[in-house]
């Protein structure tokens, strides 16, 4: 905890391993984003909230973290913003709250240092936002996490708009060591 993330919690519904042959979840989630089947956001979605409850009234916006253009033509749909959906009664879907302004690299190919630096100032709170994002709770979605390189940056730039609370929610979180 030498550099503490930018975010203020995060709460992951599942253990995630890769190479976990015998559990469901990584067959769904690869299914999911690279399999490009948006029909499991909403059983996703239901083990994320099972797994994480959360009071809706807690948070002012939901924002899923966003995808490169790039990424979003070839999958054909944000898994975040799908996840995000199911989840956000009571609490303002914002699905263009944070913006990418540039195109990474897919993280699931480095390391965490590589990582980092690849996400580094890679996200901005788009314009339309930026007067109702100051002193406001954002709950930040994602489907999995793996170093918090990404959810670090995306609560980079909610910080710099004002947030006064960011937290993070993933279905999955891959483990440690």
């Amino acid at each position: 905890m030498r550099r503490p993330p930018a975010f203020d919690r995060a709460r992951a519904a599942f253990i995630y391993r890769h190479d976990d042959h015998s559990s469901a979840l990584p067959r769904a989630i690869a299914r999911f984003k690279y399999g490009r089947i948006p029909s499991l956001a909403g059983p996703l979605a239901e083990l994320l909230r099972y797994g994480c409850p959360w009071n809706p009234s807690d948070y002012d916006w939901l924002a899923p973290v966003p995808l490169s253009l790039e990424r979003l033509r070839w999958r054909g749909f944000n898994q975040s913003l799908l996840l995000a959906r199911y989840l956000s009664s009571g609490t303002h879907l914002a699905p263009t709250l944070l913006e990418r302004v540039r195109a990474t690299l897919p993280q699931a190919e480095l390391g965490r240092r590589e990582r980092q630096a690849n996400v580094r100032g890679a996200f901005r709170v788009q314009r339309d936002f930026a007067a109702r994002i100051n002193g406001a709770a954002v709950l930040l979605v994602d489907d999995v996490m793996t170093t918090g390189a990404t959810a670090h940056e995306c609560s980079v730039a909610l910080r710099k708009a004002g947030a006064a609370k960011i937290d993070v929610l993933v279905l999955a979180r891959v483990a440690l060591g």
